[in-house]
């Protein structure tokens, strides 16, 4: 079964590192540094340095890990995960849905997994809808 990755802990350390920087920002307009010299203003931007290079870093891990991804099975952070379904939800959604029946179990598991089962009723609805048509055309040849 697919697995999404963990894109959380990135997600996470990237606004963390943005609040950082934000505060750094505000720091640097504030009378904090009144009277500090050219020195203070060095302080931070050097410290804007590491934060914004943290960044980067995490912003690079979620790029190597989004593009090695097909659209189906694209990351996501664990909020947007989809339940999997049990077999009895499986077995009760082929009762309410015959149209899931032209469908392997195993297919509508992988991409219930990645899209929800919602969307997988939806795919075999239009996919029965079509079907004269493209059966007609088949025989026709």
């Amino acid at each position: 079964m697919y697995e999404k990755p963990d894109l959380d802990t990135p997600l996470a350390q990237i606004r963390e590192n943005a609040e950082k920087f934000n505060a750094s920002l505000q720091r640097h307009g504030s009378d904090e540094g009144r009277g500090k010299g050219f020195a203070f203003d060095i302080g931070l931007l050097e410290e804007r340095d590491d934060i914004a290079a943290a960044i980067v870093k995490d912003f690079g891990v979620i790029d190597t890990e989004m593009s090695r991804r097909r659209v189906i099975d694209s990351p996501a952070p664990a909020a947007w995960t989809i339940d999997r379904l049990t077999d009895e939800q499986l077995a009760a959604c082929k009762a309410d849905w015959p149209e899931l029946g032209m469908f392997a179990d195993g297919t509508i598991r992988r991409v219930a997994d990645v899209l929800g089962i919602r969307m997988v009723r939806a795919m075999a609805q239009e996919a029965v809808r079509r079907a004269p048509a493209v059966l007609q055309a088949r025989e026709s040849k």
